[in-house]
Order: C-alpha cells, then sequence, then structure tokens
C-alpha cells in the first residue's frame, strides 16, 4: 500500500528525517549524501532521486511506498512508518487547528513600510519592513541566517508559534520555505509602525 506524498504525516516525517540529518535537505548533494547516511544507518537503500523526488515537490510521484516511509522512519529513530504515526499521536499533533486570542500580526493588517519585530530562540532578532503583497524585507538581524536586504513572503506572525516563510531570497539564491522558531516558537512579536 502506498501513502499520498502530499499528506501531513509526510511532511512530518520529512521533517524528523531532516532533524537527524542534521540540516534542511535542499540541494543534489544533499540528497546524495542523506541517501548514503541512510544506508549507513538502516543498512536499506533509497536512491538519491526517490528523495529529491519526495522533498522537490514539483518532482514528486503521488505517492510514496511503504517501504520508503518505513526505511525514512527507521532513519529518524522510529522502527517502522506506524510507529512514527503512533507517536505523533500520542504527542497530540494535530492535522489542523483554530488559532484564536493569539499575540499576532496579520500581513492583511499592514501598510508598506510598517516594521515587524519578530525573535526567538536562543537569541534571534529581526526588523522586517512590509513591502507590500505579503513580501518583507530585513532591516536589521541579530545572530540569525537572515541578513539585511533578504526577503520573503509571509501572512501571519504569531507568537509562540514557528514563522515559515515563501520564497525566502538571500542574494542570487531563492529557497522555496526558510523556518524560524522551529521548536519554540517566535518569542517576540511587534508591530513598529
Amino acid at each position: 500500500m502506498a501513502t499520498r506524498t502530499d499528506s501531513p504525516l509526510v511532511a512530518a516525517l520529512l521533517g524528523e528525517v531532516e532533524i537527524s540529518f542534521g540540516r534542511p535537505v535542499r540541494t543534489p548533494s544533499d540528497f546524495i549524501l542523506l541517501a548514503s547516511q541512510i544506508e549507513e544507518k538502516t543498512r536499506e537503500h533509497i536512491s538519491d532521486s526517490t528523495i529529491k523526488r519526495l522533498w522537490k515537490s514539483s518532482l514528486s510521484y503521488k505517492t510514496v511506498s511503504d517501504r520508503s516511509l518505513n526505511v525514512l522512519s527507521q532513519f529518524a529513530g522510529y522502527p517502522h512508518f506506524h510507529a512514527f504515526k503512533d507517536e505523533l499521536a500520542k504527542r497530540g499533533i494535530e492535522e489542523s487547528e483554530l488559532v484564536t486570542g493569539e499575540e499576532c500580526v496579520k500581513t492583511s493588517e499592514l501598510h508598506p513600510g510598517d516594521r515587524v519585530r519578530i525573535a526567538w530562540q536562543p537569541d534571534r532578532e529581526c526588523l522586517l519592513e512590509y513591502l507590500g503583497h505579503r513580501k518583507f524585507k530585513a532591516i536589521e538581524t541579530l545572530n540569525s541566517k537572515m541578513k539585511p536586504g533578504d526577503t520573503f513572503c509571509c501572512s501571519v506572525f504569531i507568537k509562540g508559534r514557528a514563522l515559515y516563510v515563501d520564497d525566502f531570497t538571500q542574494g542570487t539564491e531563492v529557497y522555496e520555505s526558510y523556518g524560524m522558531g522551529t521548536e519554540h516558537g517566535l518569542i517576540r512579536v511587534t508591530l513598529e509602525r
């Protein structure tokens, strides 16, 4: 039996694999290195082309085999994919939730030139300027991989929640997504007009 590649469970598993890998999986060399590490750790083979199709949604097949999911789960520290799903259920992770009463800044309520200051652990901080059309530019950064001049798209900043942004652009490099505060969420979200 196969599972849809766009399943939230598959996305969660790929995130766990990246944690075990030690960094995001983005480049051709990442695909090759991850395939090698998986084989070394699990004694099972998954090709770098299979890994590429899983991480690059534009190239993906519609489904992923149980065998591939089991091997990826083993690499992430679980005996098999069923054990990974059981662990997610124990943690109480749901596929969706309503967010109410949170400290947040919504892009739909901003005007070009407005500034948003965000911070996350251990000591990361960024001042962002809203450019319009969901796009932000970093003005000041402290201890972050993000540098002044970098841009990204985002719809909402929520205190206590991880921030995932689209089209993160740093120099000439464009990344599909970038995450901040992925473990403990943003610890500061303030609007500065």
